[in-house]
């Protein structure tokens, strides 16, 4: 990439209000991409940075002093949000992943080839929200800096779910400190909710509360409490902590805001059927059935063609095109379904790379028809844009333990069932298979019995091939005949889902033998072709 340019990106994000304010935050970014624009990127290690950005002596010892470590991960918040906002059609992307203090830049879309004439956005569909300054409540003024830094995380965290709206914090940072009216400050900032709260530190302790309200009518709607050891962890892990599960509870796509949703006299955009179709694809996935199924790809088609830069309906278009495969609801051949899948997940991440959904969308496909490269530069940039969405970290899940990675998969579901105490069935299909892989077949039949019918189809699968190999097939009479009655031509049936989720043979020939034992009897077929 061009030299220039990004130095021209650099000052775009330095004059931007997320770094105008913070002579610290505007020096360390300078000098890790100015490093790197020298080709010294080898050389951004803790010491150095210590020493060269923040004034340490010769003896800094970055293992003790971690204010490299906590500043970089503030320097990646503010580029997050910068990123999701105001920078959110620039051209370059300045990334410092985790991990890493070396800046990488990534090139958005193609400046050049740019339409002069693209007509306006259209008006924004999203849920609006304005996280208000914490209230320091520890008596001590020397602590206003856990309240902020806990609010600024809490933002960062907010917007990687690019369904909210999400204020800037210098939007908000004159209330700091003020009685305020929930009804006026809404009003004030034109938002649905606000996020309000406050933190309380004494010796190694830390509680923090938040509440979502309601701003039309000051209503508490949602209030929870996070107490923290800061003896066992750092300040800024127990920041990031809270942050993640106060966002989740909040936006995850079985959060609160998703759960009710706005009413018609209360949405903020006259593309209303694009926000609508978002929600009910939503709950599809609670309880997913062939009608809701039409219903929801019908919406979310008119969605596109209402709002066609609406990145989340294509996200979630892709990953309804896809169902027709995974759970055979309303097949439809021309184009096949995973080719469609591919090119509107591809559209949500050319009209917004940082949008999840679509993220989610593109690495599962690309898993689905086997390009394990794209699905593995997908699935980094989807953690990478959102760590703290359930819904792609289960589905990451099963495809890490069909890859053989099993501590991936196991580390992605647990923190997704963290961040989503009440998942919808089909998360447990994930720890059932995980742990049937471990062969622990007794703790692979508690999670297979857990799943429901929010699992598309033949759900029942999942307990037959664990009592079986636990020898209890004499157990599984009633099971079976409901698999035989749901699933017609079973040697069909698990050829496609082998080849859908690209199930090794290994696993394909246990999930076979439990069958057999349990009296279900199929033959091995050829490879599906799946397109």
């Amino acid at each position: 990439m061009d030299r220039q340019v990004i130095e021209e990106q650099l000052n775009r994000v330095l004059g931007s209000p997320h770094f105008s304010e913070t002579t610290r935050m505007k020096r360390f970014l300078s000098h890790v991409v100015n490093e790197a624009l020298a080709g010294r990127s080898d050389a951004l290690k803790g010491y150095a940075l210590g020493v060269d950005v923040f004034d340490k002596p010769d003896d800094f010892d970055p293992t003790l002093d971690t204010i490299v470590r906590v500043q970089a991960n503030k320097l990646r918040s503010r580029l997050d949000l910068y990123y999701g906002q105001e920078g959110r059609a620039d051209p370059v992307r300045i990334l410092i992943p985790k991990g890493s203090y070396a800046p990488v830049f990534e090139l958005a879309f193609d400046p050049d080839a740019a339409d002069a004439t693209t007509p306006a956005d259209p008006p924004d569909p999203r849920t609006s929200l304005a996280v208000m300054p914490f209230d320091n409540l520890s008596g001590d003024p020397g602590q206003e800096y856990l309240a902020d830094g806990l609010t600024e995380e809490i933002i960062a965290a907010l917007s990687r779910f690019r369904e909210i709206r999400v204020l800037s914090r210098h939007v908000t940072y004159r209330y700091r400190g003020a009685g305020r009216d929930p009804r006026e400050v809404g009003a004030d900032l034109n938002v649905t909710y606000l996020v309000e709260g406050s933190i309380r530190h004494w010796d190694e302790n830390l509680r923090v509360t938040a509440q979502l309200i309601k701003a039309a009518t000051g209503e508490q709607i949602l209030s929870d409490a996070y107490d923290r050891d800061l003896s066992a962890l750092s300040l800024f892990e127990v920041q990031e902590d809270i942050a993640a599960h106060v966002a989740a509870e909040i936006a995850e796509p079985h959060g609160f805001i998703h759960r009710t949703g706005p009413r018609p006299r209360d949405a903020e955009t006259q593309a209303l059927d694009a926000y609508q179709c978002r929600l009910l694809a939503t709950e599809y996935w609670r309880e997913p059935s062939a009608d809701h199924h039409r219903h929801v790809r019908d919406l979310l088609e008119r969605a596109t063609k209402i709002d066609p830069n609406y990145a989340g309906a294509w996200g979630m278009l892709a990953i309804i095109y896809g169902d027709e495969v995974r759970g055979g609801y309303n097949y439809r051949k021309d184009p096949p379904p995973f080719e469609r899948a591919l090119a509107a997940a591809e559209r949500s991440v050319a009209i917004d790379p940082l949008n999840a959904t679509g993220l989610h969308a593109l690495f599962l496909t690309r898993f689905h028809l086997g390009d394990f490269t794209g699905f593995e530069a997908a699935a980094d940039m989807a953690i990478r844009a959102n760590p703290n969405y359930p819904d792609m970290l289960a589905d990451l899940s099963i495809c890490c333990a069909m890859r053989g990675d099993l501590t991936a998969a196991r580390s992605h579901i647990e923190r997704a069932v963290t961040l989503c105490p009440d998942p919808p069935g089909w998360y447990h299909a994930s720890t059932c298979v995980i742990a049937f892989m471990d062969g622990n077949f007794e703790e692979a039949l508690r999670s297979a019995q857990q799943i429901g019918q929010a699992y598309w189809n033949g759900a029942e699968l999942f307990e037959l091939m664990c009592l079986g190999q636990l020898g209890r097939g004499a157990e599984a009479s009633a099971i079976a005949a409901a698999f035989r009655d749901r699933v017609p031509d079973i040697d069909k049936y698990l050829s496609t889902i082998f080849a859908i989720w690209q199930v090794p043979a290994g696993l394909a020939g246990q999930i076979r033998e439990g069958l057999h034992r349990c009296g279900v009897r199929s033959e091995s077929r050829d490879t599906v072709a799946i397109r």
